[in-house]
């Protein structure tokens, strides 16, 4: 309540951005899974608890913000355990999986990733209030609510956002290093930075410039602003303790040093290698580059508003500098920390997707506070005619920006996989349904005994290692043998059947080790391209299911946006022809 009171205009901001969040908290609800791509519910924190914490076992993800939805879902949980006719797996999974108690999981993971997200947009204006001044604050907060990529992963329940917060929470901790030289100051440093990486450990990435310049290269050149260098020193190395203590018990890896050597190797070999999408070249890192510079626009903002925050770096660059943590040294801090995640984890993993340049969004909504609010200086002294004109400009900046990022949340609530679920309550008695691939990529199907169809899934992956689809037949078969099968009705994702169709590739670009593999499957590519092409022998598209816009949005040109194989995708549904 405190931050709330220091600037009472950011906390009107945060009310109108938390609202705005909870209308798309329930796009993928209610049902026994969800639609995040890579979320972490309203299942898979059981798999990042329980192998975090099994001897030689690794995660792709530590053990902290898994271990904090978990237990925020006891009282979602403990009735459904005890519903259950006995303390066998079978009977504990069948209460668990359920649609009540998954959706309630969600929504937990969810409200924490909306808090989450409040707290980060409270703090980036508290550091442009600090570093600038209270206008700038307002204008970031507005430039970080209004950014896509943050919006959407401000709602969901993948971990960008919540080790975002924990990330800007360290930044400005390191200002009040600067400004009281206290080493409560340095401990609580390493110990926000520890727990950042210990969310998501691309979080590392964000620390490295700040870390080298402001505790370690800055204090060398003078006793500013850190003071005498000696004590500085000692505090940075108690600090870094902090921060490896931090990690080490919120990760796991104290109580399981062998599953986190095993999450690392992990990390550092198959789950970023197989997944690269440019060369490990000259041409590729060009093109990585080039890409995530036009990329702006789709992920952050108008371009409009992207050169409004790139001159707010300018202006910081060429501004004379204040004193104190007002200097230029401490409002270059984002851009530091926004670069170093780009050159530590981004072009590292050779990837451009909203949630590898959410951190370099996030940080650059500072520097559009501070070039809007230097552009309103500019004009405060000038005719009311004139402010007035300034004034209803930036408004218009503000809704332009506004309805470029709620396009997401329009998509999201137009999601094509509720056409298909309504599609599939027409259908006849005894019809049986057969969908492919991975569950946040399928509509929620009913399974219940009154449902009037039954459900089978078919893929090449093992059965034992699927997340299961409750309900449903689960096959290890041949795709192309749908006709030996005979449903009578095929789901088709449209994310599904891409990752099996090899595309072109531009100069630089490279197909993913995965998708490589699974575009090896001759029959595999040969049955999605019939769907796709509606040349499937014995079957016939009925319905293309698109992501609807309500009318007045596609009256405004307003399209749906497609964010990590989540939102924005189309469906296929093919019945058989004989029917």
């Amino acid at each position: 309540m405190k931050l709330l009171r220091e600037d009472r205009a950011v906390g009107w901001i945060v009310l109108v951005f938390a609202l705005s969040q909870l209308t798309a908290i329930g796009w993928d609800l209610p049902g026994s899974y969800g639609w995040e791509n890579d979320g972490i519910a309203p299942r898979d924190f059981f798999a990042g608890i329980a192998l975090n914490l099994t001897p030689g076992e690794g995660h792709r993800y530590p053990l902290f913000h898994n271990l904090l939805v978990g237990v925020l879902s006891v009282p979602v949980l403990l009735p459904a355990v005890l519903r259950a006719d006995d303390w066998t797996l079978p009977a504990l999974m069948e209460q668990i999986l359920s649609v009540p108690t998954m959706t309630g999981c969600s929504i937990v993971a969810k409200l924490v990733g909306v808090v989450m997200a409040c707290v980060s947009v409270l703090f980036i204006a508290r550091i442009a209030r600090r570093t600038v001044s209270a206008e700038a604050g307002r204008w970031a907060a507005v430039w970080v609510a209004t950014c896509l990529s943050f919006a959407y992963y401000g709602r969901v329940s993948n971990l960008d956002g919540p080790y975002l917060m924990w990330t800007v929470l360290a930044m400005d901790r390191l200002l009040t290093i600067a400004e009281d030289r206290r080493r409560k100051d340095y401990l609580i440093f390493g110990a926000l930075a520890g727990a950042a990486v210990a969310t998501k450990d691309q979080a590392y990435a964000g620390f490295v410039l700040p870390g080298l310049l402001y505790l370690f290269l800055l204090p060398m050149r003078s006793d500013r602003p850190f003071g005498p260098r000696a004590a500085h020193y000692v505090n940075a190395g108690l600090a870094t303790l902090a921060g490896a203590l931090s990690l080490g018990l919120l990760s796991g890896a104290v109580l399981n040093p062998t599953g986190f050597i095993a999450r690392f190797r992990q990390l550092t070999g198959s789950a970023s290698h197989d997944w690269m999408t440019y060369e490990r070249s000259t041409a590729g890192l060009l093109r990585n580059l080039t890409d995530l510079a036009l990329a702006q626009n789709d992920f952050f903002w108008p371009w409009l508003v992207v050169a409004l925050c790139w001159l707010g770096v300018l202006i910081v660059l060429v501004r004379p500098s204040e004193g104190g943590i007002r200097s230029r040294t401490f409002r270059l801090l984002p851009l530091y920390a926004a670069v170093s995640s780009l050159l530590f984890f981004t072009l590292i993993v050779a990837r451009c997707e909203h949630r590898f340049l959410l951190p370099f969004g996030f940080w650059l909504s500072y520097y559009g506070g501070v070039g809007a609010a230097s552009l309103l200086s500019l004009v405060r002294l000038r005719p009311r005619a004139v402010r007035g004109l300034a004034t209803a400009c930036a408004g218009t900046l503000v809704v332009w920006a506004a309805a470029h990022s709620f396009q997401v949340h329009l998509a999201q609530l137009g999601d094509a996989r509720n056409e298909v679920a309504r599609y599939l309550s027409q259908v006849e008695p005894g019809t049986v349904v057969e969908t492919y691939y991975l569950l946040v990529h399928l509509p929620h199907f009913d399974v219940s005994d009154d449902s009037p169809y039954t459900l089978q899934r078919v893929s090449r992956r093992p059965i034992s290692e699927r997340n299961p689809l409750v309900g449903a037949k689960e096959l290890d078969e041949p795709y192309g043998r749908v006709t030996e099968r005979r449903p009578d009705v095929l789901i088709v994702p449209e994310f599904a059947a891409y990752e099996f169709i090899p595309h072109e590739l531009k100069e630089g670009e490279a197909a993913p080790a995965v998708l490589a593999q699974h575009q090896k499957d001759e029959d595999a590519q040969n049955f999605f391209r019939a769907i796709l092409n509606d040349e499937l022998n014995g079957y016939e598209v009925a319905l293309i299911a698109e992501p609807r816009l309500p009318a007045w949005a596609e009256a405004l040109s307003l399209q749906p946006v497609q964010v990590h194989a989540s939102v924005g995708n189309r469906q296929w549904i093919l019945r058989r022809a004989d029917r």
